[in-house]
């Protein structure tokens, strides 16, 4: 099974999982999801999506996470409109986009937004006026100059159409982005090349993309690969890729039940993604990264209050005492995942925010669906899934972090299939050896 580390890092609360270094990723990896580490971060109760590089350093994506009572809402979907934000990729902290005063201007829909790579200007997707009663709006691109350059509508726009999700790839100087400028209502993936001059060709269909479905989100990963969402009947949004030369796209499996789009590669090790738990259902980045190689686990002494200490031993004694019921490498697997977030230096970890007690462990296994350092988080995404899929889920503190428990169960063999349910249905979990208790 795929291992998840949630980091909802919006606000405050941030649960910072170090794991050691990971070798290169390859596309490949994403076709066997057992060979994965995988990582969430955001609000669960916002959405985050549309990212795209902005320089080397940082992503430029939408969400609509700082929303407020007062932020303009869609009138079809009653949801926020989004606004853009900046993510440094190395220690993925997260602040508002300040965009110049033009930009700073654009009323409803912002974004995404697509960085020329000269950083002369940035191509804007947004909405031409307001969204009506029905929701019905148009949105365009248009160019926003940082060089003093008049700011203007991209020069092939249709205003009958709607053009959306820009991606500029630097090697071939190519606009990618999807509209419905043949179909209304059904969108097809389109590029457009930037000439030196300054002069926007064409646009024409990407080949070998397109089909009788929408096709949205067009990204390019190392060797001019193609990613994109096509939609689908049951499960919304779902990612797809295309190498030059093939004749057909292939559907990736890491595709949840949700909503998924917007595919990039980051770094060496990492994909990233925005990924849903239903259709339709809000949207937050997931990390992919390999697991990590093997390594001994060495015996290290840490301060920690008498709870920890007993519930550590008391996970370590389980371990042994059902590892007839798991095959080695689960076992490897889930022991791994509560190893890594201790420390090895024997002082308590100081992003500690309250005193709350821990109400101690049993024996058995717990199902994981989230953790958090901030307990206000922790209870708003408790409610969020004990209202949709997890009705029976509760919320237990243990070694400093909260955790929200979707079942207990006395065997691995139960918890295996527990986990395996979950996951089945596009939701994430992992499983720790010992029984966590309700606070």
């Amino acid at each position: 099974m795929m291992r998840m580390i949630y980091t909802f890092s919006f606000l405050a609360g941030a649960l910072l999982c170090v794991a050691p270094l990971h070798a290169q990723i390859s596309l490949e990896l994403l076709s066997t999801p057992d060979s994965l580490q995988v990582e969430m971060m955001g609000d669960p109760t916002a959405e985050d999506y549309g990212a795209v590089p902005y320089g080397k350093s940082h992503v430029l994506f939408s969400s609509n996470r700082d929303a407020t009572a007062l932020t303009p809402k869609d009138p079809q979907t009653n949801k926020p409109l989004p606004s853009l934000y900046l993510m440094r990729l190395n220690d993925r902290k997260v602040t508002a986009y300040k965009g110049n005063e033009a930009i700073n201007d654009l009323k409803y829909y912002v974004g995404p937004a697509a960085l020329l790579p000269d950083s002369s200007a940035i191509i804007m997707n947004h909405s031409r006026q307001k969204p009506d009663d029905k929701g019905n709006v148009r949105m365009t691109l248009s160019q926003f100059s940082f060089s003093g350059a008049a700011n203007s509508e991209l020069p092939f726009i249709d205003p009958a159409a709607n053009y959306v999700h820009p991606f500029f790839d630097e090697e071939s100087y190519t606009l990618y982005f999807a509209s419905d400028v043949e179909h209304a209502g059904n969108y097809d993936i389109y590029q457009s090349t930037l000439s030196f001059d300054g002069v926007w060709s064409q646009p024409s269909a990407v080949a070998n993309v397109n089909s009788e479905a929408s096709e949205v989100f067009p990204t390019l990963l190392p060797g001019q690969i193609m990613a994109f969402s096509r939609a689908t009947r049951n499960y919304g949004l779902q990612l797809h890729t295309i190498a030059p030369g093939d004749t057909a796209a292939t559907a990736l499996a890491i595709n949840g039940r949700g909503d998924d789009m917007g595919l990039l590669q980051i770094n060496d090790s990492t994909y990233m993604a925005a990924q849903g738990k239903r259709k339709g259902g809000v949207s937050n980045f997931m990390f992919y990264t390999p697991l990590p190689e093997p390594t001994p686990v060495l015996a290290a002494e840490e301060t920690t209050d008498s709870t920890a200490t007993d519930s550590t031993a008391l996970a370590t004694a389980t371990e042994e005492t059902n590892s007839e019921e798991t095959e080695t490498s689960t076992a490897t697997e889930e022991t791994t995942i509560a190893s890594t977030t201790k420390t090895t230096t024997p002082k308590k970890n100081t992003w500690v925010t309250d005193e709350t007690p821990e109400p101690g462990t049993v024996k058995g296994y717990s199902i994981i669906v989230g953790g958090f350092v901030e307990r206000n988080l922790a209870e708003n995404f408790l409610n969020d899934i004990s209202n949709d899929w997890a009705p029976e889920a509760f919320l237990s503190r243990y070694n400093n972090k909260y955790y929200v428990v979707h079942s207990m169960h006395k065997s691995r063999i139960e918890a295996n299939a527990a986990k395996a349910s979950i996951n089945d249905k596009g939701n994430r979990a992992w499983i720790l050896s010992t029984g966590l208790q309700s606070l």
